[in-house]
């Protein structure tokens, strides 16, 4: 009694507390949102918060949720039922659930008219679930539920059932319904590809319109079918009346759209959301987030995304790693294909995996990769390899446990799908190599009682089946018939019409055929066995040409040959009865039947056909097919301002003359025939002339074959030829024209006619002559020409590209090899011309002007020892008279200064022959090498070189000294020397000597230059000047990917020794076609430096420099910002030490002077004494340098 006077109490004090709690209403002004199955709720009184709790307008919420909503006026009473009934008063927290009273923990209000409930409590009252998210003060109600074919849509969703019928989507395209009960199929739709989503009286799927995947819908019939989507589209979901989608030109977006394609609003970006690796459930997309690697969820208003596994380490996002394969109320299951290592260094085999859908660790449940994988309440079904390459169906618990076989495939079959539907099993196979079909078949859940579908769907199949069959076997028994085909066509807003007319006598084998165009000219061909003629009505003599068999057998085809009792043509056509015919008559896409077609009806290649009707009339006592009327309708392609326009095509075949044709080849072909061989044998005549290389004997002879046969394009090919050969290009451009009007299937006439051109230097009809060629197939002689093209205009990445295509397609065509390197020489990029050389050596060996290029490139990297292999391997090949090789042998021991080498090679290349020019210069050098002491070289370079040489008494000296020591002084007795004869104001000029000069002279890998690559920037910096160090920039720089979107930094701090040839190097590494600099000897001589057209270009160079950076150094930095718009430079001001160096060495001693030797300008500038002012300050430490290079980066 005590209990229940204490609950009384409580109630009562409960009943009376709403004037307190409505008090404590918050009303603050920040919007709540609301959710009801991933739909916002739009609301005319708005939420509000009572004491942290939601309150919401009752029926505007639980409507939205099925339930039905009742008030009563009398009592102040709302009802809310949905298979619950909660019962609420406003002002009192007692709610009456199923009559049972429970306490909530703020009370119902009313506000203008709208009664306010607690949405949790009222919510989870009736069952829905319900999440709050704080951060976007949005309320999410869900209905928690499995979307039983979600895993039939990511099999490819070609299967749907309700409860009346099955839903079936052949490979073909044709969409159908099979009653369950009767299991009498029909067919609904053309063009249907996948996603079948059965929804109240509708079919939703995606199918092609105007030959574009797009999201459509209708009645199940296939009535009032209409566009929801009119987006192109791979792969779609439908759940609580949304569709979710992504577009196929960009399926890292996902959007969505009700179901009648309203509200079209984009969800998620940064995915993967291409085909079937991806879902939406209960209000959340899971998907592979691109930008982080992981598998992540997030809610479908964009808020609280979570990623769900660990980044993955040492993939792009390209790559599929992962396959999002199904969903069910706890778990996301998961295809890993590859191995993978995550951000926590755990490795994961390939294999499937589940993760729990709110986040945790992944679980494998088998090391078997599906090919497919579905599954129900408690099992999963899984299509995978057997050891024995064969595969198998299995069924597991969804941990991976009890494993079962229930179906082995047939050898040879490869798993494509499986669908579950209640207690069946549905999965397809393909199966066969050569003509590859899709099967359907239907088992229980344990591998019972298989059985394969066939697809007879056709209202009249087999009296159809009947009638072609019988139709097919009397057209190929026939000898001879006539065909009238007229066809009209629709295209560019004309209508044009085609008449052709055919007979055929296959004892004979002879087919001859006649086409007329809009009434005007006609086009005839006679086929003879395996001789084809043709002419045009205007001409007189005919084509000659010789065609295999199965060419000619398969012009003797026609629309006819493929008119058989197909299931395709018996499932779709519907058979009408006169007197003497059978009419069949029926529409569909019609696939195999177009595909097989096309040729036959003029249409091109990959053409975007929609439908076709077709009607056959079939003469019922002979089963001859004696009329055929063709109409198809399809797409253009993509127009500039988008729209894709449909056009129809109508055909029409007449037959007559059965078994009765006659045809006769005609006079004027032997006349042609005799007309030919004359001019065979002239054609002859003249090719031997052309081999000869009398190209004007050559053109007379094929002149005179033209004259008695004005078709014998041989004739025009190589009179064409042997114009080109006299350099007579514009008439060899005239001939090749002519050659393409009689022969337009050799396409390649195009590039021969732009290698007339780019002789005569038009180089953009060079280019389009090459291009032109391309469109038809794929042409070593056409990337040849481009590629030549490309190099005259000083285009060397082009030439390159071009050149390698022509290599790859022909690896014996040894033009695109010497233009390739020739190229890569070009470039300056030693290296990787070295290395096309020797890839081309594999199928060219012993190539002379190969191993020529080789050699000169290893001399260029001052590798002289290798450079002189190759000149032997070059010299054996003959020994005795290569005088050139012995010469620049020579040169290669001379630049060792091994001069007793040189010299024996010399002598040979002497005796071969004297007057060459570089042999002379070069015996001139050996002869005072030789004789001259090391002594007197080294006082006659510095007396004959150095910029402030002056004679006087000391110098005199100074050289006496040393000359009387002859080879024998020492490198302290060159120190002494160079420091007694230097000017005073000259710090440049040194001696490099002991390990410097081993480190930087003779190792393999001197390190004039350092490199790195961020992600932001390039940096280089130059130590030196040295030889070599211009090669190894231009190379290094030339290996950037894209360096027009990139930084590069050039560090020449502390440079203040070099040459001033390598900055040239530098500088024609950088700079478009321009005069850098000149430099000025000390008796006033003048040499120009100049940069070709052809560089690599960068976003933009900062320079760094201190006041140790001078000479070479200083004559670079200027270069560089007197000539480039896009340079900076950083640092404190330079030296201001205009004048550049030239080298002594002397390698048996190891040592090596550099000689200040000259001024150098920029236009007209010489910064001695100057320096170069800075654009950004920074003094020395490596922390404000870092700041100015962040400046530097941060500029635009």
């Amino acid at each position: 009694m005590k209990k229940g006077l204490s609950f009384l109490l409580v109630f009562v004090i409960l009943i009376n507390m709403p004037v307190q709690v409505f008090a404590q209403q918050d009303t603050a002004s920040e919007e709540i949102k609301v959710y009801v199955n991933d739909t916002a709720i739009a609301f005319d009184v708005p939420p509000i918060f009572v004491k942290n709790f939601t309150l919401v307008p009752v029926r505007a919420v639980f409507e939205a949720l099925g339930a039905k909503i009742e008030w009563d006026n009398y009592t102040k009473t709302v009802t809310i039922t949905r298979g619950t009934e909660v019962r609420v008063q406003p002002g009192n927290r007692i709610a009456m659930v199923n009559n049972i009273p429970n306490v909530m923990e703020v009370p119902a209000v009313g506000i203008n008219g709208r009664i306010m409930v607690p949405i949790r409590f009222i919510s989870e009252a009736i069952g829905a679930n319900v999440d709050w998210v704080n951060e976007t003060k949005t309320v999410f109600i869900n209905d928690l539920a499995e979307q039983k074919d979600l895993g039939n849509i990511q099999n490819g969703g070609r299967f749907a059932s309700d409860s009346n019928y099955y839903y079936h989507i052949l490979p073909d395209g044709v969409l159908l319904r099979e009653s369950i009960a009767a299991k009498h199929k029909e067919k609904i739709s053309d063009n249907i590809l996948q996603d079948l989503h059965i929804i109240n009286d509708w079919i939703y799927c995606i199918g092609k319109d105007k030959g574009t995947n797009k999201v459509i819908r209708m009645k199940k019939d296939g009535s009032e079918k209409e566009i929801i989507v009119n987006k192109p589209v791979n792969s779609m979901q439908i759940i609580n009346d949304w569709i979710y989608y992504s577009e196929s030109t960009d399926e890292s977006v996902l959007y969505r759209t009700k179901t009648d394609g309203t509200e079209t609003a984009k969800i998620v970006d940064n995915g993967d959301f291409s085909y079937k690796n991806w879902f939406v459930l209960n209000g959340w997309v899971y998907y592979f987030n691109t930008q982080e690697l992981t598998i992540s969820r997030i809610r479908i208003d964009g808020s609280s995304k979570r990623n769900l596994t660990n980044r993955i380490m040492g993939f792009s996002p390209s790559e599929k790693i992962y396959g999002i394969k199904l969903i069910d109320k706890e778990f996301l299951y998961i295809v890993i294909h590859k191995d993978i290592t995550d951000s926590n260094r755990i490795k994961y085999t390939s294999g499937l995996y589940r993760i729990p859908i709110k986040g945790g660790e992944l679980t494998k449940i088998t090391d078997k990769v599906p090919m497919s994988v579905n599954m129900d309440d408690d099992w999963l079904y899984l299509a995978v390899e057997t050891l024995e390459s064969n595969y198998k169906l299995i069924r597991c618990k969804k941990d991976g446990s009890e494993v079962f076989t229930i179906n082995e495939y047939k050898k040879g079959d490869i798993p494509k799908s499986i669908y579950i539907n209640d207690a069946l099993i549905f999965y397809t196979v393909i199966r066969g190599e050569e003509t590859p079909e899709e099967l359907l078949f239907c088992m229980g859940p344990y591998g019972n009682n298989i059985q394969q579908y066939t697809w007879i769907y056709g209202k009249d199949y087999y009296s159809v089946k009947k009638v072609l069959t019988d139709a097919y076997a009397a057209y190929k028994s026939l000898n001879s018939f006539h065909t009238v085909q007229i066809s009209t066509v629709e295209k560019d807003k004309e209508i044009g019409s085609i008449i052709y007319e055919s007979t055929i006598n296959r004892t004979r084998s002879l087919f001859y055929k006649k086409t007329v165009v809009d009434e005007q000219s006609h086009f005839e061909t006679w086929l003879d066995q395996e001789t084809l003629y043709s002419k045009k009505s205007e001409e007189t003599h005919w084509d000659i040409a010789k065609i295999n068999k199965t060419d000619a057998v398969k012009m003797q085809k026609n629309i006819f040959d493929y008119i058989q009792p197909t299931d395709e043509l018996c499932n779709n056509l519907n058979i009408e009865e006169t007197e003497e015919s059978y009419i069949l008559k029926g529409n569909g896409a019609f696939p195999s039947l177009i595909s097989s077609i096309s040729p036959y009806l003029g249409f091109d290649e990959g053409i975007n056909l929609d439908l076709a009707e077709l009607v056959i009339k079939i003469n019922k006592q002979k089963k001859y097919i004696e009329q055929l009327n063709l109409s198809i309708r399809y797409n253009s392609a993509i127009m500039e301002n988008g729209e894709i326009k449909q056009f129809i095509n109508n055909y029409q075949y007449i037959n007559s003359q059965f078994n009765s044709a006659y045809i006769n080849i005609p006079y004027s072909i032997n006349q042609t025939i005799k007309a030919k061989e004359k001019a065979d044998e002239n054609i002859e005549n003249g090719m031997e002339k052309f081999i000869e290389g009398k190209y004007e004997e050559a053109i007379k002879f094929f002149d005179t074959a033209i004259g008695f046969y004005n078709k014998a394009h041989n004739a025009y090919l190589y009179k064409g030829k042997s114009q080109y050969n006299l350099g007579k290009y514009k008439e060899a451009v005239l001939t090749y024209s002519r050659y393409h009007e009689i022969n337009p299937s050799d396409t390649e006439v195009f590039a021969l006619m732009g290698m007339c051109y780019l002789k005569m230097s038009d180089l953009p009809k060079a280019e389009e002559m090459g291009l032109e060629t391309l469109k038809y197939s794929q042409s070593v002689n056409a990337y040849n020409l481009l590629g030549s093209v490309a190099y005259a205009k000083e285009d060397y990445i082009k030439a390159t590209e071009y050149f390698n295509e022509a290599v790859l397609l022909d690896r014996k065509n040894y033009t695109p090899h010497i233009n390739l390197a020739s190229t890569l020489y070009a470039m300056g990029n030693f290296t990787r011309c070295i290395e096309a050389v020797n890839y081309s050596l594999i199928n060219f060996p012993k190539d002379r002007d190969l191993l020529y290029v080789k050699a000169q490139c290893l001399t260029n990297l001052g590798k002289s020892e290798q450079a002189i292999k190759v000149y032997e391997d070059i010299l054996s090949n003959n020994p005795s008279n290569d005088f050139v090789t012995m010469t620049y042998i020579a040169r290669e021991y001379e630049l060792l200064q091994n001069y007793q080498k040189a010299k024996e090679y010399a002598d040979r290349a002497k005796a071969v022959y004297p007057d060459y020019s570089l042999l002379k210069y070069l015996l001139d050098k050996l002869d005072y090498n030789l004789s001259a002491t090391s002594s007197q070289k080294l006082v006659d370079f510095i007396k004959e070189n150095y910029l402030y040489y002056k004679q006087s008494e000391d110098s005199n000296k100074n050289f006496e000294a040393i000359l009387e020591k002859g080879d024998w002084f020492t490198v302290e007795d060159v120190r002494n020397l160079v420091d007694s004869i230097k000017n005073s104001g000259d710090n440049l000029t040194g001696l490099l000597s002991g390990f410097e000069y081993e480190y930087y002279f003779n190792s393999e890998n001197s390190f004039s230059i350092n490199t790195r690559q961020n992600e932001n920037y390039i940096y280089v910096m130059v130590n030196n000047l040295y030889p070599g160090t211009g090669v190894k920039f231009a190379e290094f720089v030339q290996s950037i990917e894209n360096p027009d979107e990139k930084a590069l930094i050039i560090d020449l701090r502390n440079n203040n020794r070099g040459l001033s040839d390598e900055a040239d190097k530098i500088l024609d590494a950088l700079l478009p076609e321009c005069t850098p600099g000149y430099i000025i000897d000390r008796d006033g001589y003048v040499s120009t430096y100049t940069s070709g057209k052809w560089h690599t270009p960068f976003g933009k160079i900062g320079i760094l420099v201190n006041e140790n950076t001078a000479g070479s150094a200083e004559l670079l930095a200027l270069g560089l910002k007197t000539f480039a718009s896009n340079i900076t430079i950083i640092g404190n001001k330079t030296a201001g030490k205009g004048v550049g160096q030239v080298l002594y060495l002397d390698r048996n001693k190891k040592f090596a002077v550099f000689l200040v030797n000259h001024y150098w300008n920029v236009l007209q500038e010489n910064i001695e004494g100057k320096g170069i002012e800075p654009d950004i300050y920074a003094d020395e430490s490596d922390r404000d340098y870092s700041k100015a290079i962040d400046k530097f980066l941060e500029n635009n």
